[in-house]
Formats: C-alpha cells, sequence, structure tokens
C-alpha cells in the first residue's frame, strides 16, 4: 500500500446474549460475567500518514471525549511519540444503546493507528491499553461469539455459534451507562454473576440481562418497548445497558407495527458476525494487530 493511500476499516457493534452483574466492588466497578457477539452495524474509519493530527467525526465528538481519540492519545503515549495522522470516523451504530460503538472505534483506532505508526505491542500490553479506555474496549480487540468476565478486560474467546438474523429495536431516546448501574446500586439485591451463564443450557439465543430493571427505573418509557417486544418475537431483551432491544423471530409485520404506536423510535435488521468476518472488516488480527 501506497503511504498516500487511506487505510480503511469498519468498527463493528455487540450485543450482550446474556448479562449477569454482581454488586460494585471496592473499586467502584461491578463483576460482570456476560456473552458477547458482534452483529453487522458499524462504524466507518479511514485513516492516513500525515505530520500532525487531525481527528474528524461524523456523528460525533472531535475533541478527547471521542473514545478513539483518547484510544489515539493512550497508544502515542504507550509507544512514546506524538500524535500524528489523519483519521477520520463515521459514526453509524446508534450512541447511548448498549451496542458498543465507542469501544469498538476505539479497539478499531488502536489497532488502525498501530499499523500507520509501525508501533508493535505485545497483545498484553495492548489489552491493558484497550483496558484503560473502557470495559468493553478489550472485547473489540478479540470479537465474534466470547464470554466477558470481570470488568470487562478478562475476554475469552469462543466458537461462533451459526449467523442468527435479528431486529435492533432503538427507542428514540438514549441511556448513560453510569445512571443505570447508580440505578442499578439503588435496586439493590444484587448477588455474585452465576458461574455458567443460562443460555449454555436453556437453549435459547438470548438468557437474562440483570441491568434491564434498572434501565426501566432510569426511562421508564422502557416498559412500553420492551411490552411490545414480548409480543412481537420468540425472544426479547435490553443489550447491555440499553436502550436497544433486541428481537430474536420477529416478523416483519410486527415489527412495523411496533413502529406504526411509537414512530419515534427505529428497527435495524442485523445478523450476528463470527470471529473471521470480524477481522476481516476490522483490520484487527489475533492479539490486537493490524492488517495493512
Amino acid at each position: 500500500m501506497s503511504p498516500a493511500e487511506p487505510r480503511r476499516a469498519e468498527a463493528v457493534a455487540k450485543i450482550n446474549r446474556e448479562l449477569r452483574v454482581g454488586p460494585r466492588r471496592a473499586d467502584g466497578y461491578h463483576e460482570i460475567r456476560s456473552r458477547f457477539v458482534t452483529v453487522d452495524l458499524a462504524d466507518a474509519f479511514e485513516a492516513r500518514d500525515a505530520e500532525a493530527w487531525k481527528f474528524a467525526c461524523a456523528g460525533g465528538p472531535t475533541d478527547d471525549s471521542n473514545l478513539a481519540a483518547r484510544a489515539a492519545s493512550a497508544l502515542a503515549e504507550a509507544a512514546g511519540i506524538q500524535r500524528r495522522g489523519a483519521l477520520s470516523l463515521t459514526k453509524r451504530i446508534p450512541a447511548g444503546a448498549g451496542l458498543g460503538g465507542g469501544s469498538a472505534d476505539a479497539a478499531v483506532a488502536l489497532a488502525v493507528l498501530a499499523k500507520l505508526w509501525n508501533v508493535s505491542l505485545p497483545p498484553e500490553r495492548l489489552a491493558a491499553i484497550a483496558a484503560s479506555i473502557g470495559s468493553d474496549v478489550p472485547y473489540f480487540l478479540v470479537g465474534g461469539e466470547a464470554d466477558v468476565a470481570g470488568r470487562g478486560e478478562r475476554v475469552v474467546a469462543r466458537e461462533d455459534s451459526p449467523a442468527r438474523a435479528l431486529t435492533i429495536l432503538v427507542p428514540p431516546f438514549s441511556v448513560a451507562t453510569a445512571e443505570v448501574y447508580a440505578a442499578f446500586d439503588r435496586i439493590g439485591g444484587a448477588t455474585p454473576p452465576p458461574e455458567r451463564l443460562a443460555i449454555e443450557s436453556s437453549g435459547r439465543f438470548l438468557g437474562p440481562n440483570d441491568l434491564e430493571r434498572a434501565v426501566v427505573a432510569v426511562r421508564p418509557e422502557m416498559n412500553a418497548y420492551l411490552e411490545e417486544g414480548r409480543r412481537a418475537a420468540d425472544e426479547c431483551g435490553v443489550t447491555g445497558s440499553g436502550s436497544a432491544i433486541v428481537l430474536v423471530g420477529a416478523s416483519r409485520e410486527s415489527v412495523g407495527g411496533i413502529l406504526s404506536r411509537h414512530p419515534g423510535a427505529r428497527a435495524l435488521t442485523a445478523r450476528t458476525v463470527g470471529r473471521a468476518e470480524y477481522r476481516r472488516r476490522t483490520g484487527i488480527e489475533d492479539g490486537g494487530s493490524a492488517r495493512a
């Protein structure tokens, strides 16, 4: 590839098939046990070599509140170099929906810029940088189907399940993760996450989400969407800390009915993405390295 040619990659979203959450730990985080899987909703990256640093984001912030820009700073600091290059991000993954868009952006930024800057770090060092940016970022160095534990930094890749067609119902509002966890603590009753997830024996695609009650506490309007989803689909559940709701087995007609009654909402058709496709689309290889 010529130095003048841009490097392009996608940052691919995730859903939680199941999410179990324990009480707040002494360090302020919650112990989780979850099954993540990537889905084919994606933001788009383009990176070019340049002497100075320039970051543009269509649909999101351009300062260091953007996790992609924060990832660039963290990588440059770890490598002992100055940030440089022109990085452009186009946001397509709904924000504040529990789909991991910001974390996916950060992981892909780490991989793309490591290649652009000729930075080579051991996988465990890159994973530590990812964890310092956000709890979900280490997962996006792996992609596909994986078990995620701790506060999100412990990621174990699993064999991908067969691709599943899904509908992701996105209400016309976002939910702040910090508010949801604060509500979770107020509600109380949290217990340590189970050793085994329910989906390992239930035969269902979706398992419990321990944050669902907290999401509803923060946004009572979620109840109406969940009731609609349960009537329309074989399985229905909030992903992550919301606000997106995953529907399994919902017909086009039933989804159309939900949208007619809630015209501010969106329904995104999606499918699960295995690790091989994830690597191809993101350019992330084993251990978080990047492909030119």
